[in-house]
């Protein structure tokens, strides 16, 4: 079958994978974009995989953004049209894709490349059973009644100990003012879907003061610096909201019984 001069046949998998992978991390590098598709699709072309990326970002589906990072590669995020795309394929999360169109300046773009960190770490792990983006939990949080009490930067659910265990994710790289800490306190005490929370930070300074604001929460949450995390995923040592204890990630899960 031929095609209009133009335009691109997005019937392969590998195109679609790309295309909602782009969306739910909000913004990408060229390289955690390629180990992506590798887990996902078995994709070990790199050379046609950067041919799907042009195609992507020639035809517009795909933006590439012009940010000062250390990783000194493109950078990736959805276009309009490649939201529109995925809307019309029934993606909920491109629903709410033009609450990523506001952000993308750098540190939102660097708060997404840490993200997508996190999520690779546990892809390499074997032990991610599902990964719910902050643009799915929005969809939720907006468009239905069974969300979530935060639109948080994640809800993780991984399989250890012979059992699965969901916990919410949220990631500081700078520090909010301790109004909004109270805030986020409320919702988590609030949430009754989940039950677990990890907090990740780039230092230990920056631990010690989001921690104190969750001192005696009702909620189980833990702190862990994210290069400990980057290196060893669930077996990363955190703290408790005290900074007085420190155990594997995965211990929290038994205790809580997430």
């Amino acid at each position: 079958m031929g095609y209009i001069k133009g335009s691109i046949d997005l019937s392969s998998s590998q195109d679609a994978i790309l295309l909602e992978q782009v969306l739910r991390s909000r913004h990408a590098s060229h390289g955690q974009l390629w180990e992506f598709l590798q887990m996902k699709t078995r994709e070990h072309r790199r050379r046609i995989f950067n041919w799907r990326m042009l195609r992507l970002v020639r035809h517009g589906l795909i933006t590439r953004l012009d940010i000062k990072h250390d990783r000194r590669e493109w950078i990736y995020a959805i276009s309009h049209a490649g939201a529109t795309y995925l809307a019309g394929k029934g993606d909920g999360a491109a629903l709410v894709a033009s609450k990523a169109f506001k952000h993308l300046d750098d540190p939102a773009v660097l708060h997404s490349l840490d993200i997508n960190d996190v999520h690779l770490t546990l892809l390499r792990s074997g032990e991610l059973v599902r990964w719910r983006s902050e643009l799915e939990i929005l969809c939720l949080n907006e468009l239905t009644g069974f969300g979530y009490a935060k639109d948080y930067d994640a809800v993780v659910t991984i399989h250890s100990g012979g059992e699965d265990s969901t916990f919410a994710l949220e990631y500081e790289r700078h520090p909010k003012a301790a109004i909004r800490y109270g805030q986020i306190r409320q919702a988590l005490e609030k949430e009754r879907q989940i039950g677990c929370f990890l907090y990740l930070v780039p230092s230990y300074e920056l631990l010690s003061y989001v921690a104190g604001f969750f001192d005696r929460c009702s909620k189980n949450v833990c702190f862990g610096v994210l290069d400990e995390f980057r290196q060893h995923g669930l077996d990363a040592k955190v703290l408790d909201s005290r900074r007085t204890v420190s155990f594997p990630l995965r211990a929290a899960f038994r205790a809580n019984g997430a």
